[in-house]
């Protein structure tokens, strides 16, 4: 029950979950000395845990920004963060609005853009939209559930493009050896004319079809990282 409006009263500690701890129903004014300092000791434990996580969470997403960069160019990373802020009615009414900005001031500058506005209705066919709405869930992985009746032409566009969005995801992207592979191998360890796993696997992804293209073979295996692990400790041993 909320304390009466104008109460005097001071609220107390909330209960903390997973047992009695120094403090518990009791006000901050009524803890001992030795209680404050062993609730405070708690409290600051787990804040150092959270603060852990964090900082490591932050270097994860630092290193895949990194990769993002590496595999979609310098402009990779905004056109991830552009194509999550449509996903979302908000985001999109606010580029638009951006959008319609940018293109109105630039018409003031004298740049030949016209004076009508860039986004319009999209008239296509409900067809039309339905394989692209498809083919964009296909390509994110979710579910193969259109948004339309059974028996209606959208409805099998929609499941034509979502099986066509799949296919993009198992024919895979791996690319030549500008890619992972010069990336992933370590400097001062390239030896001319000899080629190394990772010159392998680069040279065995570009020279091959990705599997389900109609050759039937897997793709080849990038090194992973135990094998990394047992070629540098074989060569610190015979080092």
């Amino acid at each position: 029950m909320a304390r009466p409006k104008g109460s005097k009263n001071k609220p107390k500690l909330a209960p903390v979950p997973g047992g009695p701890r120094p403090g518990d129903n009791r006000t901050l004014e009524q803890l001992s000395d030795d209680q404050r300092q062993a609730l405070t000791r708690q409290l600051g434990e787990k804040r150092t845990r959270l603060v852990d996580a964090e900082k490591t969470a932050k270097a994860a997403r630092m290193n895949h920004d990194r990769l993002i960069k590496s595999e979609l160019g310098e402009n990779g990373l905004d056109e991830i963060k552009l194509l999550e802020q449509l996903e979302t009615p908000e985001g999109e009414k606010e580029f638009k609005e951006r959008r319609d900005r940018e293109i109105r001031i630039a018409r003031w500058a004298g740049l030949a853009i016209g004076s009508q506005g860039e986004f319009e209705l999209d008239r296509r066919p409900a067809a039309e939209k339905a394989f692209d709405a498809g083919k964009r869930a296909g390509m994110k992985g979710e579910d193969c559930k259109p948004p339309h009746a059974p028996g209606a032409e959208a409805y099998d566009e929609w499941i034509r493009g979502w099986h066509e969005g799949q296919a993009v995801l198992a024919g895979g992207f791996k690319k030549g050896p500008d890619s992972a592979a010069e990336l992933l191998r370590e400097e001062g360890k390239e030896q001319a004319g000899k080629p190394d796993v990772f010159d392998e696997a680069a040279a065995g992804s570009s020279a091959a079809p990705a599997t389900g293209l109609g050759t039937g073979e897997p793709d080849p295996e990038w090194p992973d990282d135990n094998d990394i692990e047992t070629r540098k400790a074989a060569e610190a041993a015979t080092a």
